[in-house]
């Protein structure tokens, strides 16, 4: 069958209203006949199947695959394809199903053989989105902080974590089978713990500011890829749910999607088994509003959302989502991009402003084009100016703000935005169950490309002073504090973006820049690379985000001091006074309770918790042992000495004016105070009793919207 006759069928099943209808239309579709008249077992089969399976077998024949497909026929074999088809067929219903889907991988295919080029229209304009400049805390992106944090109620969280992420090549080291990227463990947590620990963050900031306990509601966008799914409830299980109520998660799955090579033939890895992988995140819209999720957000009165990929750790540094979210809810925005700088060349989507002239005058769409579809609407990437690394155009880093309602009404106009193909190599077994390595696409969408239909009319050119009148936005922060992905595993000579150690020594010049710039203490600089893979990190800097997540706390918390080259600080605490610290070695202070008490097994923020006082301290230890195999990023670190403050429940450590020489394990129980004194050159440890905490910190914000802390 021709790619057109394809198209015209793959209409023609769009337009049926019922499956009969499209079973009666597939059935006089020649392919179809001859195939079932010359496999008998097959046409037996059908004749006593249900209608929805008769229509997945009948569309996968006119599709072309029934040759490959159903060479080696078996009806027990037969219900797990179905089991597998079913989905795509009943997803794909508004592009004609599994024959749509087809039609428009083979359609794409050809554009990319062709080079195409296809613009949005001959007359579009594509200028680079100029944003609202975050980068800097100006008067205005102080307000947008606090918006940030007032407006947190009405805010809720959709996580896509259904990719595949087959480049990471991470796998159980148990059973050798493959996991998720959720799995991957980044700073002595998995990815998906990392991200509820941002968010517990902000709701903790909430808190102290206006004493108020948030529970943000959270949407999960899950796969059967690698066993996605089970392993991201098994993670929120073995988390005791992160101190949040189970109802306060809501799953659902994304369809598994046929791949193809270039000629257009489905990969099989067996008689009758697929080689299926995730259809992309452009699925997340209809599959939330067909599962409930959008009715869940309202009835818990949220109208807005952020959505964070999980490959993402650096997304809450400072104040760059909460800025971001604050410009959303207080301007009442209906879609906005998180961006930053963009490397010329790099293999990221883009932010541009489409301006398309009209008879009725001109029209502006805020958008994301694929680094892969720059050829088809003819985007030619270039640096912003003669010489630089960086291109004109911003990147797409799929931090997102939503409106619900207004994602609804763009749905009603397209179910399945920003549908593509991209042909990637990939390792798999084929039916013979040799081991190949070869191109393969399946058609994916991307949702970010829902703002595609959020195009607004002006009857005259819209000059760059007025585009922030536009109801899309954009802001501009710096990149390290806004994106460095783990998403592939680094290999010797390769280069360390996109991989997890690329993304810890962002981390360490993020936090680096933190202790220097806002604390004002002494910070050997951060290893070059090479340096890093010989002999390890400079220093290491690891903090919990409750210790902020703003800068601007964390500077209130932690002043002065120093750290020695090669010396370790790990603050796992929410509340600390730290004033003058001189560390050389390593240092961890650890607070079980670290934003308040538990009931039962849920969080409660409050003043329950650990915290700790060091004024004037030295630390002096050997510290991390450098002739282990240390993989940093993981926070898998062998120590010679260290120096250990476990707080547990309602504890305090105090100490003043002391030097803390060589290894030290100090817990302190809950309801006790421990005070650290020198006496005769010699520790001594007394240990209190308390009813309460003796001090806490006091938030306020201030009339030029900064936020002040008091003891």
């Amino acid at each position: 069958m021709s790619l057109m006759m394809m198209k015209t069928l793959a209409d023609q099943l769009a337009q049926s209203s019922s499956i009969k209808e499209k079973i009666e239309v597939l059935s006089k579709v020649p392919v179809v006949k001859s195939f079932l008249e010359e496999n008998t077992l097959l046409a037996s089969f059908l004749s006593k199947a249900l209608p929805e399976h008769e229509l997945v077998i009948k569309a996968v024949l006119a599709a072309g695959q029934g040759d490959k497909l159903f060479a080696q026929f078996s009806e027990s074999k037969a219900a797990s394809l179905l089991e597998q088809l079913s989905p795509v067929e009943k997803f794909y219903t508004s592009i004609g199903g599994i024959v749509g889907y087809q039609a428009r991988m083979l359609e794409l295919l050809a554009a990319k053989r062709d080079a195409e080029t296809v613009s949005k229209g001959p007359k579009s304009i594509y200028h680079s989105a100029e944003g609202i400049d975050i980068s800097n805390e100006s008067l205005q992106v102080r307000k947008a902080i606090v918006d940030g944090i007032s407006m947190l109620p009405s805010l809720a969280e959709i996580y896509p974590l259904g990719g595949a992420a087959d480049r990471l090549r991470l796998y159980d080291e148990k059973t050798g089978l493959p996991l998720p990227a959720a799995r991957l463990p980044f700073l002595g947590k998995t990815l998906l713990e990392g991200l509820v620990q941002d968010l517990q963050s902000r709701e903790y900031l909430h808190y102290k500011l206006y004493g108020r306990q948030v529970t943000t509601p959270v949407a999960i966008m899950t796969s059967e890829e690698k066993n996605n799914h089970r392993h991201i409830l098994d993670i929120c299980e073995e988390a005791n749910w992160f101190g949040r109520r189970p109802e306060s998660f809501k799953f659902f799955c994304q369809p598994m999607v046929p791949t193809i090579n270039r000629e257009g033939e489905w990969h099989l890895q067996g008689p009758m088994q697929l080689l299926l992988k995730p259809g992309g995140h452009g699925v997340i819209w209809r599959l939330a509003r067909e599962e409930g999720i959008f009715d869940w957000f309202f009835a818990s009165g949220r109208k807005k959302a952020l959505v964070r990929q999980v490959n993402n750790p650096v997304a809450n540094t400072d104040y760059g989502v909460i800025a971001f979210t604050g410009i959303g809810c207080a301007q009442d925005k209906r879609f906005g991009f998180a961006s930053c700088p963009r490397q010329v060349k790099a293999s990221e989507g883009i932010n541009v402003l489409i301006e398309t002239p009209s008879s009725a005058g001109y029209k502006y769409t805020l958008t994301n084009i694929e680094y892969c579809d720059f050829n088809k609407f003819g985007i030619v990437d270039q640096p912003e100016k003669p010489g630089s690394p960086y291109s004109k155009f911003s990147s797409n880093t799929n931090i997102l703000f939503v409106d619900l309602e207004a994602i609804l009404s763009a749905l009603s106009l397209c179910p399945i935005p920003g549908i593509l193909v991209n042909l990637k190599k990939l390792a798999y077994r084929n039916q013979s169950g040799q081991k190949k390595e070869e191109e393969v696409a399946r058609l994916e969408s991307t949702m970010q490309n829902i703002a595609d239909f959020f195009e607004e009319a002006f009857d005259k050119p819209l000059p760059p002073s007025e585009r922030h009148q536009l109801k899309t936005y954009l802001t501009y922060n710096h990149r390290r504090k806004t994106i460095s992905a783990a998403k592939r595993e680094f290999t010797l000579g390769s280069s360390l973006l996109e991989t997890p150690e690329g993304c810890f020594l962002d981390i360490l010049r993020n936090n680096r820049d933190l202790l220097v710039d806002r604390c004002h203490m002494q910070v050997p600089v951060v290893s070059d690379p090479l340096h890093f893979f010989e002999k390890g990190p400079s220093f290491i800097f690891l903090y919990h985000p409750a210790l902020g997540p703003l800068y601007s706390v964390v500077a209130q918390k932690i002043r002065g001091g120093r750290l020695h080259p090669e010396s370790e600080l790990q603050l796992q605490i929410g509340e600390a006074d730290i004033e003058n610290l001189d560390l050389e070695g390593s240092l961890l202070i650890q607070a079980e309770s670290i934003m308040g008490h538990t009931e039962g097994q849920k969080l409660i923020y409050s003043e329950r918790c650990g915290r700790c006082v060091l004024k004037n301290v030295t630390v002096r230890n050997k510290g991390i042992d450098h002739d282990m195999p240390n993989v940093y990023w993981r926070n898998e670190i062998a120590r010679q000495e260290v120096c250990q403050i476990i707080l547990r429940g309602m504890s305090e450590f105090y100490a003043e004016n002391i030097t803390l020489r060589g290894d030290h394990f100090i817990e302190v129980p809950d309801g006790e105070r421990c005070i650290a004194e020198e006496v005769d050159g010699q520790l001594r440890l007394t240990f209190e009793k308390i009813e309460a905490p003796s001090w806490h910190w006091r938030y306020q914000v201030y009339p030029n919207h900064s936020i002040i802390l008091t003891k």
